[in-house]
């Protein structure tokens, strides 16, 4: 088991802690000072492992200008918010509050460290153990009462142990473990299920794709036979029949009742983004942004009128550093999709291609830049489908080097 590596991982727990103690500290007292020891723990880990295991993007040819615009401008925006801290607040909202900086830190970071199959064999070790309590905590969440006005602090709290379930539900077949595959797709089934009650539509939204692209991959998949194919065909028809034969349950979700379409979107979101355009109108609000801690006109559910976050993973990123940002950004990320999926030989990678496409598909509904698990993930995912070493492999050579610390069936 490689140490820094565990260092890592731990490290994601601890960032998961953090974010459910920045939803509860008010409510059960907990001191200011643990969320910020936790923030900085987790910085170290992640600063740590990339002095530890140095990397940088893959040799992409006329694609390397992109990169390194990116990075030259994610270090100007960088620069140009610490100068103007001034006084002790900024520095504790920097380790308290997960969408300001450090978000914006977490690309150079994470793009230049190397992540190679060492590092998911201790991953999956850690992450297959860490589903147990994260289904236990899932299990005493709903025999506890599921609460509508308290979803943020439930689902942070059921998020605990999750290390990128998404990224867990695409890739476990390579573990060739059914047992761990059916505990871990129970898991997501069950977050779903959490989800519908709440009526968050977006992440709901997410899940579902998740699954699209995980039966999209173990049907094309080598490691399965052809009679492992047909089940996986049959078990996709069973579970629409049950969805049309109990589609009463699903219409009286309360993400159902808030409805999918265009006018519910508009109906939750429009005014937001009405506010938005109105105030984000200068050809330099659009080019360069308004830095790390700009703000925007909100006139709905605000003291101050303004806000420094949109309920869009677009907007937020035009509001902090505008196209200059937002364009290289979404360029990355859907060029190492387009390397995972096409230039690669193992489904490792063709899972981590999906998690990136699902990313800035519904960047659309949310996916704001935000210093957590997930939002680390998608950057770890950019590092390894750029990395041509790590594509070249055969999944049975991923298998062989990532299975050994599963326990055997």
């Amino acid at each position: 088991m490689n140490s820094s590596y565990s260092f890592f991982i731990f490290s994601l727990v601890a960032l998961n802690f953090f974010y459910w103690v920045v939803n509860v500290e008010a409510k059960y007292g907990i001191p200011n000072v643990v969320k910020y020891v936790l923030s900085f723990f987790v910085l170290t880990a992640l600063i740590y492992n990339r002095f530890k295991k140095p990397g940088t993007p893959g040799k992409e040819g006329l694609f390397n200008p992109v990169i390194y615009f990116f990075v030259i401008w994610s270090v100007i925006l960088i620069i140009s918010s610490a100068v103007g801290f001034n006084n002790l607040f900024y520095i504790q909202r920097i380790f308290a509050d997960p969408y300001f900086f450090l978000p914006y830190v977490l690309p150079l970071i994470l793009l230049f460290t190397r992540f190679e199959l060492p590092f998911f064999r201790n991953y999956y070790h850690y992450a297959v153990i860490f589903i147990f309590p994260g289904f236990l905590i899932q299990l005493f969440t709903i025999a506890t009462g599921l609460s509508r006005e308290l979803w943020i602090e439930q689902i942070a709290r059921i998020f605990i142990f999750d290390l990128s379930s998404g990224f867990l539900l695409l890739s476990v077949h390579v573990l060739k473990k059914k047992s761990v595959s059916f505990i871990v797709f129970g898991y997501v089934i069950l977050i779903i299920f959490i989800l519908s009650y709440y009526g968050r539509r977006g992440v709901l939204i997410d899940y579902v794709l998740l699954i699209f692209f995980m039966i999209i991959i173990r049907l094309k998949s080598p490691l399965l036979n052809f009679k492992e194919r047909v089940k996986i065909y049959y078990s996709g028809l069973l579970m629409i029949i049950v969805i049309l034969t109990f589609g009463y349950l699903v219409t009286s979700s309360y993400a159902y009742q808030r409805g999918f379409n265009k006018e519910a979107f508009e109906e939750s979101r429009g005014m937001v983004f009405d506010d938005f355009f109105n105030d984000f109108s200068s050809t330099n609000d659009w080019i360069f942004g308004r830095g790390i801690d700009g703000k925007v006109l909100r006139s709905l559910s605000t003291d101050s009128g303004e806000s420094n976050i949109i309920e869009n993973g677009f907007l937020t990123i035009l509001l902090k550093g505008g196209l200059l940002y937002l364009v290289p950004f979404v360029m990355i990320l859907l060029r190492a999709s387009y390397l995972g999926f096409f230039r690669s030989n193992n489904d490792l990678v063709k899972a981590m291609a999906s998690l990136l496409l699902i990313y800035v598909i519904m960047m659309s509904s949310f996916n704001l830049p935000v210093f957590s698990t997930n939002y680390i993930f998608i950057w770890i995912s950019v590092s390894v489908c750029l990395t041509p070493s790590i594509r070249k492999y055969r999944n049975d050579e991923v298998l062989r080097q990532i299975s050994w610390k599963i326990a055997s069936e």
